[in-house]
């Protein structure tokens, strides 16, 4: 079972980094610490049953103890679940409903802390796989599990029902994660309870295997549930991913006239000219350096426009700009007086910085064909 269990890891290692890092960019936000929280809290339970699922790193925790961290850890995630979504679904009885499921939470947990100490230590924190003919290991999972069950069921109803009353992109979000949650309530947890409670309670398994063929549903329902969770800032960072990528190469286009006019009018520039090995290096900042170097170019064609030997106008093509351009930029460097009223090169023909963008682009490039 390591696959499921290193996946199960991974999903929630990656929901909690992701989540750490919205907070850090806003530390107000109440409703993301909760959710931060319970993705640390999710992450550390699922750390713990990783711990005791590898041979070398099991002995260094006494008793198995990470099975019950994991259990205690996981009952709080819940509760804290719960409740954010009920503030979402009914903020009127959140308070009085948080308190039952705080309670609920510690109820459980001292539940498994005392069924914990009280199995005998031989078999003590023995995972689900082995639990069969120990009553007390038996307990602790049927306990885990009953709650898990209701936590999940619970969680699922609230999830759904928030989506139900939002309009925007988390709708998806929240169906996504509810059927994770429904997935881990109907394929691991209740079935899971009808096995350890007919093999305490009779003394015979009612659903055989559930050992073996409901972790694969667990995995498969706690990765649906961070999928759901981390869908809005996924979709997100790629957007955010896209327009970077769009940007740089923009910003990578305009570098012929770019170096073209600040050669020539230097005052221009915020950032001194670098060498094309240097600048495909820098990734940082890269909207400022985007936008600075639109600007620039721009403000280096104005400081041009009076050396240009001709009026341009909408009939004269990109490539013919580009040679009185050509030209405009040898005259200027050979100190010549100028020869014509300003003019605007490579107007755009609607307004708006991205069709302004688009013809210093098409000049850039042309100029760089000729040059």
């Amino acid at each position: 079972m390591m696959v499921p269990n290193v996946l199960m890891w991974a999903a929630s290692a990656i929901a909690a980094v992701w989540k750490i890092a919205q907070l850090v960019r806003a530390p107000q936000d109440k409703g993301l610490r909760v959710v931060a929280v319970c993705t640390v809290l999710v992450f550390i339970a699922l750390s713990a049953q990783l711990a005791i699922s590898v041979p070398v790193m099991s002995g260094l925790f006494p008793e198995q103890s990470p099975k019950l961290i994991q259990n205690v850890i996981l009952t709080f995630f819940f509760a804290l679940l719960i409740v954010l979504l009920q503030s979402a679904a009914s903020p009127e009885t959140v308070g009085s409903r948080g308190r039952i499921e705080v309670a609920l939470a510690l109820l459980t947990s001292g539940a498994l802390v005392a069924t914990f100490v009280a199995t005998s230590p031989a078999v003590r924190g023995a995972s689900y796989e082995d639990a069969n003919g120990h009553a007390g290991v038996l307990a602790f999972y049927l306990l885990g599990n009953l709650y898990m069950s209701y936590a999940t069921a619970r969680g699922a109803y609230l999830a759904w029902t928030t989506a139900g009353q939002t309009q925007s992109r988390a709708r998806l979000s929240l169906r996504v994660a509810a059927a994770g949650l429904v997935v881990n309530c109907l394929g691991t947890h209740m079935p899971r309870v009808v096995s350890t409670s007919g093999r305490l309670a009779i003394d015979r398994d009612p659903l055989p295997g559930t050992e073996t063929w409901t972790t694969p549903f667990l995995a498969i329902g706690i990765v649906a549930f961070f999928l759901g969770i981390g869908y809005p800032g996924a979709r997100t960072g790629i957007v955010k991913a896209r327009l970077w990528f769009e940007m740089r190469r923009h910003y990578r286009q305009l570098r012929p006239l770019w170096i073209a006019v600040c050669g020539q009018f230097p005052n221009i520039a915020l950032f001194p000219p670098t060498s094309p090995i240097r600048e495909a290096f820098q990734v940082r900042h890269m909207r400022l350096r985007y936008y600075r170097r639109v600007i620039e170019c721009r403000d280096g064609l104005v400081c041009l426009s009076p050396y240009i030997a001709e009026p341009v106008d909408s009939a004269t093509s990109p490539a013919q700009q580009a040679e009185l351009v050509r030209d405009a930029l040898a005259r200027s460097s050979q100190g010549r007086e100028p020869v014509s009223a300003a003019s605007v090169i490579a107007a755009p023909a609607v307004p708006g910085m991205d069709a302004d963008t688009n013809e210093l682009l098409v000049l850039s490039q042309t100029l760089d064909r000729l040059t």
